[in-house]
């Protein structure tokens, strides 16, 4: 007797089948992609090559610091940017105190008031509310040849506005980022396994796909944009929530190189609440498939980029999509017996495989292994077995996020900036 009886039950069957068959391309590809980055990390000594540059006369710069009722960090921020080694007269520190209720304010103030490279910027209290929209409203006004952005509770090193902005001696290189570390690594579990996370996002996924010229995440903190060429690829985005990954492939479209440099560290506060880290991946999954929806085809269609560089992009592209394809192939492997019989090529049995490896791209355990052992350690590792459990979160923010994304879509909606708890002690 025929596996499949009529039409309509072989229909069905390639409906499932498809499915199967589209999640173990998608598995195979990233596998081969943490791999490939990870071995190439592992045994070359090179780095950017903008590492030792010092330039003769340096851009002017404003550094925007966009503040929603941070008192409790807004301090430690501004202290740490007055320690700025940067020609006095060609940086800007603009502090834009977005319709806080706290002393965001008055601390802002203070420090404009005592040193001159440091402006506040106050948003109306009727304001579009968001980050992206408080970030849009300044930018207009701008002129200086660059500009950085950095959340409130970000602490840069002396140095690293210079490692930022030398890069752009480079007429083709539109936007730089910097490396993000934690600096509240062993408050607990959950900061420790954001840490390893880091560490193979960083020094392994971020430093390898710029190494190599593909291309690499512009971050929305830490990061610097010619600001030439954000007015040439439309200006900045206020209707989009991960307006860094927007503007990543914005550039990219219009022929920009992206430059990642692991060498400029600067550190950040990692949320110290599982709820909190939820709403955050959940934020950026949100915001990183609205990009998806909007970029992925345009990116493979770019001609004017390497076949190369559009393929690795274009996959970056579906990072928070695989978990939800995962699930649903795992489902739908459940079904799957329960109406027709097995082929004689039994793709059902790859959900298992894919939804394994789904917690893996999440947690890359190939690149935190290789990222520590280039920071030099490797003690880190130790709360690698446990990996599980902050990924099993972000899978878990990942699926919400594409629902929203979904709904939202369908209502003709769309999610609402939510700002991240802070912990630190003022």
């Amino acid at each position: 007797m025929s596996a499949f009886s009529n039409i309509g039950e072989l229909l069905g069957a390639a409906l499932f089948l498809g499915v199967f068959a589209l999640t173990t391309l998608v598995t195979a590809l990233f596998v081969m992609r943490q791999l490939v980055l990870s071995l190439f990390m592992l045994f070359t000594n090179r780095r950017s090559a903008y590492a030792e540059l010092e330039l003769s006369e340096w851009p002017t710069v404003t550094i925007l610091i966009p503040a929603h009722n941070e008192e409790k960090v807004i301090g430690g921020c501004l202290e740490a940017m007055s320690k700025i080694d940067y020609p006095v007269e060609r940086i800007t520190f603009m502090v834009i105190n977005d319709r806080s209720k706290d002393a965001t304010g008055q601390i802002a103030a203070s420090w404009a008031a005592r040193d001159r490279r440091f402006q506040t910027y106050n948003r109306a209290a009727d304001a579009e509310p968001g980050k992206p929209a408080a970030i849009k409203e300044v930018i207009a006004q701008l002129n200086s040849e660059v500009v950085v952005f950095f959340d409130a509770d970000y602490l840069p090193e002396p140095s690293l506005i210079k490692k930022l902005v030398a890069p752009f001696l480079d007429p083709e290189i539109g936007a730089t980022m910097g490396r993000v570390v934690p600096y509240n690594t062993n408050a607990n579990l959950l900061t420790r396994l954001i840490d390893l996370e880091r560490r193979g996002g960083y020094v392994v996924d971020q430093q390898a796909r710029s190494l190599l010229n593909f291309l690499p995440q512009f971050g929305g903190t830490c990061g610097a944009v010619r600001l030439a060429a954000l007015n040439q690829v439309g200006g900045w985005r206020k209707d989009v929530l991960a307006e860094d990954t927007d503007l990543t492939y914005r550039l990219f479209l219009n022929g920009w190189t992206v430059e990642y440099l692991n060498h400029a560290a600067c550190y950040e506060e990692s949320p110290e609440q599982w709820p909190t880290r939820m709403k955050q991946v959940r934020r950026w999954a949100y915001g990183h498939n609205e990009c998806l929806f909007r970029y992925f085809f345009k990116v493979l269609a770019c001609t004017r980029q390497p076949l190369i560089r559009r393929f690795d992009a274009a996959l970056v592209l579906l990072f928070y999509v695989f978990p939800v394809l995962s699930l649903l192939c795992l489902v739908l492997s459940l079904f799957y017996p329960l109406f027709f019989a097995y082929p004689p090529f039994n793709l059902s049995v790859v959900p298992a495989v894919s939804f394994m490896i789904g917690f893996g791209n999440f947690s890359p355990y190939f690149q935190i292994m290789v990222g520590a052992y280039k920071d030099g350690q490797t003690e880190s590792v130790l709360s690698l077995p446990f990996i599980f459990i902050s990924s099993s979160i972000s899978m878990l923010a990942a699926v919400s996020a594409f629902y929203m994304n979904v709904y939202h879509k369908l209502a003709g909606s769309r999610l609402l900036w939510d700002k991240t708890v802070r912990f630190r002690t003022p």
